[in-house]
């Protein structure tokens, strides 16, 4: 594929896609987490997981939305 072939919409659409996939994985990854919640040994760790995924996944969720604008064209061209 060479420079230009997709449109700037299509590539936008290319990476909120995979980042809504991210998110589909975090959540996974949430629950198996907050499971461990229950077993004193892997309390603290997993709070600590459970802080770690929904960090990333608000961060794609924030990236997603700056997609849906203008703000990161220049990043497509």
């Amino acid at each position: 594929m060479t420079k230009g072939t997709l449109s700037l919409a299509d590539k936008k659409d290319i990476v909120v896609t995979f980042l809504k996939q991210c998110n589909e994985y975090s959540e996974s990854m949430l629950d198996k987490y907050q499971k461990q919640l229950s077993d004193e040994e892997l309390s603290r760790s997993a709070a600590q997981k459970i802080q770690d995924w929904k960090t990333y996944k608000d961060f794609n969720e924030y990236a997603i939305k700056e997609l849906k604008g203008d703000e990161l064209d220049e990043w497509f061209k």
